[in-house]
């Protein structure tokens, strides 16, 4: 079993940044916070969360291993300080990705590799990148 720590991850900027996610829980969902920016507030905290439900004990039985990334988007309030009155901090939006991987008991550790690395192999792939960046159907 790993230990907890903090999850650290490139951005896709021209210039990659690294963002930590620092553990908050653990248990049966692990959580983990990106709060390490002081000029981020509470409420737009990037997110993210793992957990593993087991099989049952038998052969067919599978675990789900599930990973939840979520990067809220903050409300850009208008008129500002020069009215007078700040508006709080509001998320206007998420944006989230849920993966869950389905596990049977009879899989194989090198089988399970090889899920997780076609997985991260097909995220760089190029219709899958114009599919989530673009917004484009392959054609």
């Amino acid at each position: 079993m790993a230990a907890i720590a903090p999850i650290v991850i490139n951005d896709g900027q021209a210039t990659p940044v690294a963002h930590t996610y620092n553990p908050i829980q653990t248990g049966e969902v692990a959580s983990y916070k990106r709060n390490g920016d002081t000029s981020v507030p509470v409420v737009g905290f990037e997110s993210i969360q793992i957990s593993l439900k087991e099989a049952n004990g038998s052969s067919e039985a599978v675990n789900r291993a599930k990973i939840t990334l979520r990067i809220p988007v903050l409300e850009t309030p208008s008129g500002g300080a020069s009215s007078g009155y700040v508006a709080p901090p509001r998320v206007a939006y998420f944006l989230m990705a849920q993966l869950e991987y389905i596990l049977p008991n009879r899989s194989t550790a090198a089988q399970r590799k090889d899920l997780r690395v076609l997985t991260a192999n097909a995220l760089a792939n190029a219709q899958v990148i114009a599919l989530l960046e673009q917004l484009e159907r392959p054609y």
